[in-house]
């Protein structure tokens, strides 16, 4: 990691100042509001940045906010909204989103949401004190989230690859070449949606045709062209899941599929009790699993600060990191993706499940199969 990612240093943070710096047209160009459904009601809403500069990238980059019961979140906190000018600047298409419950994702379809058979989880884990079935609220607030159902967020990122998924087929953006960027709790499920997608393949059986078996493609893991992990958390709403992080959601990522990551802390930040930051103790063990695994740790100088408070000082690093990442992976072609057409299934060694049914819109998220069940 060292040596791929940090030769020729100058230069890469002088490509990267360049893209933060150069005025163009594009840059500053207002993102487009946009709203997407999860499989269980919920409409997320998100900034869609289209690629700027001089030279479009042919990827997009995913950004995942941090967030707090008590403190809150959303894609406008932090230095993500500047991070996404700079990645525009630098050509590269730009998708962030609110989690359920935060900033503007708070709307519910009160049929879907609420639906206590289908989505039970909802019905027990989001609802506020005053409740009723016989007129369930339209809205919802993470205020009013049990612990455990931040879990179920990781069902809003699955909703954010699927509407890439539906601009890809406008041609809007190529989500073959998916980044992610996450921050705090944020990066903490992309870790684990991105194991979900290391599971999770398409069926390419042509549409009326019966088979024994589904023809299934390569897993979906192949349109994420790599991850940054801004003090990724070993915690989800006080539930640890650290040793889930490095024993399946990191590991076969890195190891299995060879994914690029580079996680991000202060240096000043000693983690707990003077051991290292839980950042460095990640590395350690994918490196001791996979010595030549494409990841590596960055710390930022003079800062004790976490998550998205590590932008704009990180900035430059980040786009450097990006750029390097997408010169190693080449040019993935864009092609259609047809995610409503399609049927998916999850794929291990202990057999073959049904993801999502072709004519359904969105994928959903197994907290099963990524070890979150509660």
């Amino acid at each position: 990691m060292q040596s791929l990612w940090r030769t020729s240093l100058v230069a890469g943070l002088a490509v990267a100042m360049a893209a933060l710096l150069a005025p163009s047209d594009a840059y500053g160009q207002k993102p487009d509001t946009v709203n997407f459904k999860t499989a269980d009601g919920v409409t997320i809403e998100g900034s869609l940045y289209a690629a700027g500069g001089k030279v479009n990238k042919k990827a997009v980059v995913m950004l995942l906010h941090d967030f707090d019961h008590k403190k809150g979140g959303g894609r406008a906190v932090g230095g993500l909204g500047a991070l996404a000018v700079a990645l525009q600047e630098a050509g590269y298409a730009v998708l962030s989103f609110d989690f359920r419950g935060f900033g503007g994702s708070t709307d519910v379809s009160k049929e879907v949401f609420w639906d206590q058979k289908k989505n039970s989880h909802n019905v027990f884990g989001a609802r506020p004190k005053s409740f009723s079935l016989q007129k369930p609220p339209e809205t919802i607030d993470q205020k009013n989230f049990t612990s455990t159902y931040y879990a179920y967020l990781l069902n809003d990122i699955a909703a954010a690859k699927a509407f890439l998924d539906r601009e890809n087929d406008r041609k809007g953006v190529n989500s073959s070449n998916v980044i992610l960027v996450g921050a705090g709790q944020g990066a903490t499920l992309g870790a684990a949606w991105l194991a979900n997608e290391s599971m999770r393949k398409r069926d390419k059986t042509p549409p009326n045709k019966v088979v024994v078996r589904p023809d299934l493609a390569d897993p979906e893991i192949k349109d994420v062209a790599g991850c940054v992990w801004l003090t990724i958390s070993p915690k989800i709403e006080g539930r640890n899941v650290a040793t889930t992080l490095r024993t399946s959601w990191l590991l076969t990522p890195a190891k299995d599929h060879k994914i690029p990551m580079a996680f991000y802390y202060g240096e000043s930040d000693k983690g707990d009790k003077g051991a290292d930051p839980f950042s460095v103790q990640l590395v350690k063990f994918v490196k001791d699993k996979e010595k030549d695994a494409q990841v590596g740790t960055f710390p930022v100088k003079d800062t004790n600060l976490k998550g998205a408070d590590l932008l704009p000082k990180a900035n430059a690093g980040v786009l450097q990191f990006i750029e390097k990442l997408m010169k190693a992976r080449g040019n993935r072609e864009q092609i259609d993706k047809k995610v409503a057409d399609s049927a998916f299934y999850y794929q291990t060694r202990q057999g073959t499940k049904v993801n999502k049914k072709a004519g359904d819109e969105v994928p959903p998220v197994s907290l099963d199969m990524v070890g979150l069940m509660r």
